[in-house]
């Protein structure tokens, strides 16, 4: 069985969630609020991670992840700390981290990256199935040809994620919907910034920077406490996991992303905490570590291509043993392909 465990290096978990289960069944998820140091806390739901900061006049929070994470992270909120949460900081629009505000929005402002608004913008409704990109895999469920992809036709993560994809909850999906993706649970923010911006509240401050363009996508923010001397960073930045799968490949903006992953771990230098979105709580070894993992994949590709071996032969043969107790490590076939796209197209 998968467990989810906990991992911190500082600080006492306040609340382990129910039973822990495999990712598979998410019948029971696996919730916790732990303390990474005063009064900055981290939230978990299963393998996503979010944090808050509790200030005497509210509550900072970053992404809200899901609406089932959201209600039950608010009801813990109200009991421990009787303070309302007053700000929603996204690190960017992806629907696995940024859904469920509203059910902060009776006391909370939203704030995210100016290109957020862009991402969660609906296509032209004459929009038809996407045939390439992160969701082309949608076309082939048409079965009866009308263009739209009812439920009993949906498969996979596109089943998996209908409710966020049918944004008008006609139980159909449009082209303009599977494109945009499975978005309809992310509240867009009130408040945008351009290069970065500060959040303050009940003395505390709470800094957003965007990280540029890159290959995850075009509105991530890192979020940093810098009196308690942490940094939330999603998904662009793991630790202890490989990178999901292909890579978002389709982007193309691999060296941009090294860039930013370069410049963000010469920044983790100057604080103790670094709470990534996807793993334990860790500094700035594990970016480095992160780095160098990317690294690797990329020589180990690139050396593939100049020897005249296949995708086939290199996504059969390539370890990185150094990395094999990560998690996903089972992905690393599938990080091949993405860095074949990334050298080849």
């Amino acid at each position: 069985m998968n467990i989810i465990r906990i991992l911190a290096l500082t600080g006492l978990v306040l609340s382990l969630g129910m039973s822990s289960v495999t990712i598979a069944q998410q019948q029971s998820p696996t919730r916790s609020i732990t303390q990474i140091t005063g009064d900055l806390y981290r939230g978990q739901n299963n393998n996503h991670f979010t944090v808050f900061l509790v200030t005497d006049e509210g509550i900072i929070l970053t992404d809200p992840i899901n609406t089932g994470f959201a209600s039950w992270l608010k009801s813990e909120l109200d009991a421990r700390f009787d303070v309302p949460v007053r700000y929603v900081l996204y690190s960017h629009h992806h629907g696995d981290h940024a859904s469920g505000g509203d059910v902060f929005a009776d006391t909370a402002q939203f704030v995210g990256h100016e290109n957020m608004l862009n991402h969660l913008a609906m296509p032209p409704e004459s929009t038809p199935l996407p045939l390439e990109g992160q969701y082309a895999i949608a076309a082939t469920m048409d079965a009866n040809g009308n263009g739209l992809i009812e439920q009993d036709e949906a498969s996979g993560a596109v089943l998996a994620n209908f409710i966020g994809f049918d944004a008008n909850g006609d139980g159909m999906l449009n082209g303009a919907e599977v494109l945009r993706g499975p978005l309809s649970e992310v509240r867009p923010p009130e408040t945008t910034y351009s290069t970065s911006t500060v959040i303050s509240l009940g003395g505390k401050e709470v800094n957003m920077t965007w990280v540029g363009e890159m290959n995850h996508s075009m509105d991530m923010s890192v979020i940093t406490f810098p009196e308690e001397r942490a940094m939330h960073i999603v998904d662009f930045v793991t630790f202890q996991r490989l990178p999901y799968r292909e890579m978002d490949f389709e982007n193309g903006l691999f060296d941009e992303w090294m860039a930013a992953i370069q410049q963000w771990e010469a920044t983790a230098k100057e604080y103790d905490f670094i709470s990534p979105g996807h793993g334990p709580l860790g500094d700035a070894s594990d970016v480095t570590q992160w780095r160098r993992y990317l690294e690797q994949l990329r020589n180990a590709v690139a050396q593939g291509i100049a020897a005249g071996q296949s995708l086939e032969e290199m996504r059969e043969s390539i370890e990185i043993e150094e990395y094999s107790d990560w998690n996903g490590y089972s992905w690393l076939h599938e990080n091949v392909l993405g860095m074949y796209h990334f050298l080849t197209d």
